[in-house]
């Protein structure tokens, strides 16, 4: 319930704003001083902490301080209703025996003044109870000796400081019940003082609920403290129970049975055991001089004590019988006395507090003007002060369905209200103002429409959308006549609002711009128009229309013939007239839409080249040839030398025919440049010449062609060089085709003929060859020499040329010890023939050395025997050199491999003796010891090379590479022997000795082995 802040500050409820800060201003100083007080210093520290929520209750709009002064007046309400149950309650205590005597009543009146209830509310509640006349008392006996219970100054320590936190004891602080395990009591403070002191602003409230904490560490942290605790709880509770008895048999002579049987249901209420009460009655009978009868015999039940209702309207008492169960209603006022529970909706007598769900009465009507005062927030879309009603509602019941569906219902709003207005900021953002006006019209139908910043926001965007409608307005009168104008006009309302659409609309209408630097220019039979794009305008690029019309320029894309719709910058015109007089428009088109203006250009004369000129020079004489454009009458062909001519009367004319021209008795070696000029007449009769196309030719005696080439391969195996007979005159190109050129020998080409031709030119290294670095690795190529001289081209003899590789892998073997020979290798892909070079005593110096042996291959014969057979001289001694060569036939030639490759070269060694070994292998007993390996030679202690052990899992090697070395012995000589520590798979492997792989071949002699055929070596 919330404070009274008018008594904290000492001002009336009905002081006005003025007042409360005046108030204020004079009690915080106060406030703060009583703070430091230790009496008093969560009382003043909870002022100071209220002081915001003062300012917000008080001094706030007036609607949250009439929610406030309701909820004060009921909660004022609820102190006088306690403070009436209370007297209420010890005056069902007094009456308990019957009715009342003066002296019970002068004791009830001193009860209501100390309680502060008034005469007539007393007078109401004691109207019902019948007088009873006064009894003398008895002596009275001496009370039990004291407890072992905590002082009395702790004790009231602890009280202020529960009392302020709205707690019944330690127990109640922690949220434990009395009969909570040890451990979990002490784990319970420390996680209650870790979450406090995770707080980082100091209050009232924290302070209290450490200082709590403290106090639970201290009187429950062990068995002794927290028995002494419980003693202390059941003295404080049978001290209250004291003051009951006290207060029931004060001034009565006699306990009567009716009064035991109210103390008894005094004391179960209470939590006191039967036997316990009716010795604390005893004890106060005896206390107060009191005969305390015996108790009424089980067959004679004593009348029980009056059940009174209070009415919360008018304080009236009606007396509740079985007979009058029945009437809901005060006798005095009329109103109910029962009251419904909002949260389980059962009914209830106005005397039973709470219900059993947990909800008491005293919140009940807080509860509900807090919910009607939510429901008008709501109404009024004051939803934050919707949301503060229903969270207050939910700290009088937590479980009230209602609330708890409200507070969603307004959560979802304000969600709706936060989603609503994030799309309005995000479209205005964005200059969206069409889309931020609409989602503005929602957060305005979600909001109370006079909110400020819903008004600011409608007249920013209402100011936006008018200054964009005005600017599209004026670019759209603007279309016709002023593009540009019209398009900056538009964008700027784009940039206003970027979702206007009848400006997007009237931006996308807006003529583009015409192209720019038209530029015309007669190219052979055809006109060609060349111009560039407009500026950039960021709507595309545009296409262009391109329009001719007859004596005169176009002025709208319909005026003339249309030639095409192109997206490029220029345009040939084939189909002019020769000798007619046109004019062009190129207009730029975009979405259907034309610019206002054309790009013109014109008169333009079309006049047409002559086509296919040739030119043929010889000694002293050139000539020229064309073909006559349509529309020419005649050609006019000016030489000059030294320069070009420049125009047709610049040089001599020389006499032509229609079709070409040969001028004669020219000086050789001299440069003649020459202007041909197709001429057209007018309709008047008048010559029109053409621009012309120039050439120059030099007169001189016929050039040589390059006869044969030499190909030659270079030493690094890619690289071939070409070489040839350098010529007279001229200049020697090479030209490599991949297929045979259609060119013969001695056939002149004009160089831009010659530059046509398909294929790659290779840069001359000197005057007579040239080097391929790049030729191809495999098939044919063709070289081609071009001798220009003159601006003429004479084609020589085109050499075909193969790059075959060399064949690899040679292997020689001599047979026993004849000169024969067998020679293995592996095979070119590209060769079906091989070339064998065999030289005594050196390497040969070529496939065409005098001095060597040679004898050429086929792969067939090769294939059938799987070698070569060579048959050397019989008694030569020294070694032979080997160079294997491959064959390839092109064009009816024959085509050698460079012989490059290093394992196409091997060397035969001179015949030796051929040597014969055997040995044996000899196992230990233990696996540790060392093997031993004999050796025997036939002949006797003949050198034998370096050997190896293989061995392998599964079957017999039969190779030095057919399976695992396990040891390997040096070079020995037969009746060696060797001791040696195989590798661990040697006890598993099949044996056999072999010579070392690594072994030179061409430095031993023939060696045979002999396996021993037993144990693991036999096949």
């Amino acid at each position: 319930m919330a404070a009274d802040y008018y008594e904290m500050l000492g001002i009336t409820p009905d002081a006005d704003r003025a007042a409360i800060e005046e108030a204020l201003a004079r009690c915080q100083p106060k406030w703060s001083a009583g703070a430091r007080n230790p009496k008093h210093r969560h009382t003043f520290q909870s002022y100071l902490d209220q002081i915001p929520t003062i300012r917000s209750a008080l001094l706030g709009d007036l609607a949250t301080r009439s929610a406030y002064d309701a909820e004060l007046a009921a909660r004022r309400r609820l102190e006088l209703d306690r403070k009436l149950d209370e007297l209420q309650r010890l005056i069902r205590l007094r009456s308990a025996k019957g009715g009342l005597t003066v002296s019970d009543r002068d004791r009830l009146k001193s009860e209501a003044l100390r309680l502060g209830v008034p005469d007539e509310t007393l007078a109401r509640l004691l109207e019902p109870i019948p007088p009873l006349p006064e009894t003398p008392p008895e002596p009275a006996e001496v009370d039990d000796p004291p407890e072992d219970v905590i002082d009395s100054a702790t004790r009231g320590q602890i009280r202020r400081t529960l009392d302020h936190l709205g707690r019944l004891d330690l127990y109640d602080a922690l949220g434990l019940k009395r009969d909570a395990p040890h451990s979990e009591i002490l784990n319970r403070a420390d996680e209650q003082r870790h979450r406090w002191r995770q707080k980082s602003r100091v209050s009232a409230e924290m302070t209290a609920w450490l200082e709590v904490i403290s106090y639970a560490q201290s009187h429950l942290g062990t068995p002794e403290a927290r028995a002494r605790y419980d003693r202390t709880l059941e003295r404080e509770t049978e001290d209250r129970f004291r003051l009951a008895i006290r207060f029931s048999l004060d001034g009565e002579s006699r306990l009567v049975p009716g009064t035991r049987s109210a103390l008894l249901d005094e004391a179960a209420s209470l939590g006191i055991a039967p036997d316990r009460a009716l010795r604390l009655i005893r004890q106060g009978c005896r206390s107060l001089g009191i005969v305390a009868e015996a108790p009424a015999p089980a067959d004679s039940s004593p009348p029980g004590p009056m059940r009174l209702l209070r009415c919360r309207s008018c304080r009236g008492v009606t007396e509740l019988t079985d007979s009058g169960r029945s009437s809901r209603a005060c006798r005095h006022c009329g109103d109910s006395l029962r009251w419904e529970c909002p949260i389980c909706h059962r009914d209830h007598w106005v005397d039973e507090p709470r219900c059993p769900c947990g909800f008491r009465l005293e919140l009940r009507e807080p509860m509900l003007q807090h919910f009607e005062a939510a429901q008008r927030a709501h109404k009024a879309r004051d939803y934050a002060s919707a949301l503060a009603h229903l969270h207050r509602i939910q700290e009088f019941a937590p479980d009230h369905p209602g609330t708890r569906k409200a507070v969603e219902k307004v959560k979802e709003r304000l969600a709706q209200i936060e989603h609503t207005r994030s799309s309005f900021e995000q479209d205005l953002a964005r200059r969206h103002l069409v889309a931020a006006q609409v989602a503005l019209r929602k957060w305005a139908a979600l909001v109370d429409p006079t909110d400020p910043e819903v008004r600011s926001a409608f007249a920013e965007v209402n100011r936006g959308l008018r200054e964009a409608r005005s600017l599209t307005a004026r670019g759209e009168s603007l279309l016709g006549t002023d593009p540009g104008q019209a398009r900056l006009l538009l964008r700027r309302a784009l940039q206003t609002a970027a979702d206007l659409g009848e400006a997007a609309d009237a931006l996308r209408r807006c003529p583009p711009d015409p192209p720019i630097d038209l530029r015309a220019e007669v190219e052979q039979e055809a006109v060609v128009l060349r111009w560039s794009p407009p500026q950039p305008d960021g709507l595309g690029p545009p296409a262009f229309r391109v329009v001719r019309k007859a004596r005169g320029i176009p002025h709208s894309p319909d005026d003339g013939t249309l030639l095409t719709e192109t997206s490029a910058t220029q345009c040939r015109d084939l189909t002019a007239s020769p000798g007619e007089v046109v004019g062009y428009a190129v207009f730029s088109r975009r979405d259907g839409i034309s610019s206002v203006h054309p790009a013109g250009v014109g008169p333009v004369l079309v006049l047409a080249e002559v086509r296919d000129v040739r030119v043929e020079v010889r000694s002293g004489e050139v000539d020229l040839a064309w073909r006559l454009p349509l529309g020419a009458t005649e050609v006019r062909v000016v030489r000059k030398t030294g320069t070009p001519p420049t125009h047709p009367e610049d040089g001599t004319v020389v006499d032509t025919l229609p079709e070409g021209s040969c001028d004669r008795n020219l000086s050789d070696d001299t440069v003649y440049h020459y202007a041909i000029h197709a001429v057209y007449r007018t309709p008047e009769g008048k010559p029109r010449f053409s621009r012309g196309v120039h050439l120059a030719a030099m007169p001189h005696p016929p050039v040589a062609a390059v006869e044969a080439l030499r190909l030659e391969p270079l030493q690094d195996g890619a690289s071939v060089r070409i070489s040839w007979a350098p010529p007279e005159r001229g200049q020697v190109r090479i030209l490599r085709a991949d297929r045979p050129p259609p060119l013969h020998a001695g056939q002149r080409l004009s160089t831009s003929a010659a530059e046509s031709l398909e294929g790659d030119r290779l840069p001359a290294a000197g005057p007579d060859h040239a080097v391929d670095t790049r030729p191809p690795a495999t098939g044919l190529c063709y070289y081609v020499p071009l001798t220009s001289w003159g601006g003429i081209c004479t084609v020589g003899q085109t050499v075909a040329y193969s790059h075959l590789p060399d064949p690899s892998d040679l292997r020689a073997v001599r047979i026993g010890g004849s000169g024969r020979v067998h020679l293995r290798w592996r095979w070119s892909p590209s060769g079906q023939q091989t070339l064998i070079v065999a030289k005594a005593g050196a390497a040969p110096s070529g496939a065409d050395d005098p001095d060597a042996l040679r004898r050429v291959v086929s792969e067939l014969e090769y294939s059938r025997s799987g070698y070569a057979p060579l048959d050397l001289p019989e008694g030569d001694l020294a070694a032979y050199h080997i160079t294997i060569y491959s064959v390839c036939e092109v064009d009816g030639q024959s085509r050698l491999s460079p012989g490059l490759e290093p394992t196409a070269r091997t060397v035969v060694p001179g015949p030796v003796p051929e040597i014969s070994l055997s040995y044996t292998l000899r196992r230990p007993r233990l696996a540790s010891r060392s093997w031993t390996l004999s050796l025997v030679s036939d002949p006797p202690t003949a050198p034998i090379p370096p050997l190896v052990l293989v061995g392998h899992p599964r079957t017999v090697p039969l190779s030095a590479d057919d399976g695992v070395i396990l040891a390997e012995f040096p070079s020995s000589r037969g009746g060696d022997s060797f001791r040696f520590v195989p590798d661990s798979r040697a006890s598993s492997c099949r044996l056999r000795l072999f010579v070392h792989p690594n072994a030179p071949a061409d430095e031993i002699a023939p060696i045979r082995l002999r396996h021993p055929e037993a144990e693991r070596t036999r096949v």
